[in-house]
């Protein structure tokens, strides 16, 4: 009976870490650095496209980071285009905020390769 115990408490540790999302301990709003690639305007949302990071794996890598237009943050939105633009007119670094979990906010956005760009510096 002991041993079905022990038995049993295995099984719930193994369901509890299989279960766990590798990025549960991931925090909401993280950084990078991102030297830009391209920078795009559209009717809904800004981006910017990074060069791929030699450190991580193609697939691990998020190259997109976008900004939603709205009448709300036009401000926000045309003081991190001038960042973004600066950057890669002078071929200098960006340091970018991104949320590690949202992508669906932003038009466009797709879930295997772009975030929310919160904001954004000249690194």
């Amino acid at each position: 009976m002991n041993n079905f115990i022990k038995l049993g408490i295995i099984a719930v540790i193994g369901l509890f870490f299989t279960s766990t999302p590798s990025n549960a301990n991931e925090p909401r709003i993280n950084s990078r650095v991102c030297v830009p690639d391209s920078v795009a305007v559209f009717s809904n949302r800004i981006h910017v496209k990074c060069k791929p990071d030699p450190k991580k794996a193609f697939t691990k890598d998020i190259r997109y980071y976008a900004m939603a237009i709205a009448s709300r943050n036009s401000k926000q939105v045309d003081y991190t285009l001038q960042v973004l633009l600066g950057a890669q007119t002078s071929n200098k670094k960006l340091r970018i905020w991104f949320d590690t979990h949202d992508y669906k906010s932003v038009p466009g956005c797709q879930g295997s390769d772009c975030r929310k760009l919160t904001g954004a510096a000249i690194y």
